[in-house]
């Protein structure tokens, strides 16, 4: 395995994509995009992707809403930083119907059997309940932008998640799902001419009912037959981009005591998978701040217990990010961003953030 950039410049030199990764109430829509704007300053041609329905990142671009396609804020950043922008700066928020009919008319050229999977209301369900779907089709974007030449960096803000592992599984799962015995039953060729026996008795029961259902249900079969060799080969590819040399994770955490299992689990699931981490943002620390002069003992002696206490939750995080797994010791880079006076909301306080960046190491 090749060996993985200790610093946050060799990340931003070295990577393609960056998946930024968290638990909700992070700050992780914020890291991700301010992380854009430094690179933008830097000279390079950014899109930041969130997949948020909270429309998170909107809010911190000043914006009401972002498109499925890229929105070029180039000349919004120069206004707000004061500067020139060498590099581009886009963002946008993938919606997901128009990820799901783009996916769908990667995996078949039959316009006909196109169609049939657009109107089949199961498929539809299925797109947009199914555990891990969500998931899926923030990968799906991070394929689509990787192959697009006009962008240098891609970052991409994971889905909002308690379990900061589910986006990475979210192949795997919806993999299992083709393996299920009725799944199976519906798309496997050698089974066609039984489901379609099965179709015609059971159309009494429709005709009782008046629900289409069991159309529904077997349309929905034939859909999947036609598509999933192809689904199953992108899955495949998903994983092994996942794991080449152009992408590179991120977790964002907060310095709390809770922290260090949590990331010390995500690691060595990272590490198990072959994918490549290359460092923690630690977000909202408190380690900046200074009693002012003339403030209460007992103000200042709950600010240094807090700074006591986050410190001791750095050290533990930090051994347990470095533990050594089974095959190479982990080299990785800490950033910590302070807590913020204020919520971000605009590319102002995006530009102010990604200041603090600087001098990380």
């Amino acid at each position: 395995m090749s060996e993985t950039p200790s610093t946050l410049a060799g990340t931003l030199a070295k990577r393609r994509v960056l998946i930024t990764c968290g638990t909700g109430g992070v700050g992780k829509t914020t890291v991700s995009a301010s992380l854009g704007v430094k690179a933008a300053l830097e000279g390079k041609r950014v899109v930041v992707i969130t997949i948020d329905p909270a429309k998170r990142l909107a809010t911190s671009l000043g914006l009401d809403k972002l498109g499925h396609e890229p929105t070029d804020l180039t000349a919004a950043l120069a206004k707000a930083a004061g500067r020139e922008v060498p590099g581009r700066f886009f963002a946008l928020m993938p919606k997901s119907r128009e990820s799901y009919e783009r996916l769908i008319r990667s995996l078949t050229t039959n316009e006909e059997a196109v169609q049939r999977i657009f109107r089949n209301p199961i498929l539809n369900t299925f797109s947009q309940d199914f555990s891990g779907a969500n998931e899926y089709l923030a990968l799906e974007e991070l394929v689509h932008f990787h192959g697009r030449s006009e962008f240098d960096l891609v970052i991409l803000d994971t889905p909002p998640s308690r379990n900061t592992l589910s986006f990475l599984e979210a192949p795997q799962l919806l993999a299992r799902f083709f393996e299920e015995k009725m799944i199976r039953f519906l798309v496997m060729p050698a089974n066609r001419l039984l489901a379609f026996g099965m179709r015609k008795a059971f159309s009494v029961l429709e005709k009782l009912t008046g629900t289409g259902f069991v159309n529904q249900l077997f349309d929905f079969g034939e859909a999947l037959f036609e598509v999933q060799e192809n689904f199953l080969k992108k899955l495949k590819a998903i994983h092994k981009l996942l794991q080449s040399e152009d992408i590179g994770f991120l977790l964002v955490a907060a310095p709390t005591p809770e922290s260090a299992p949590e990331i010390g689990h995500f690691l060595d699931q990272i590490h198990g998978r072959g994918f490549h981490f290359d460092g923690v943002l630690l977000n909202r620390s408190l380690g900046h701040l200074q009693p002012s002069p003339g403030i209460r003992d007992e103000a200042t002696k709950l600010i240094e217990s807090l700074q006591a206490r986050e410190r001791a939750a750095y050290a533990r995080l930090k051994e347990s990010a470095e533990r050594p797994s089974a095959n190479e010791e982990r080299k990785l880079f800490y950033v910590q961003l302070p807590e913020l006076a204020r919520d971000v909301h605009g590319l102002e306080d995006l530009y102010h953030v990604s200041t603090l960046f600087n001098g990380a190491p």
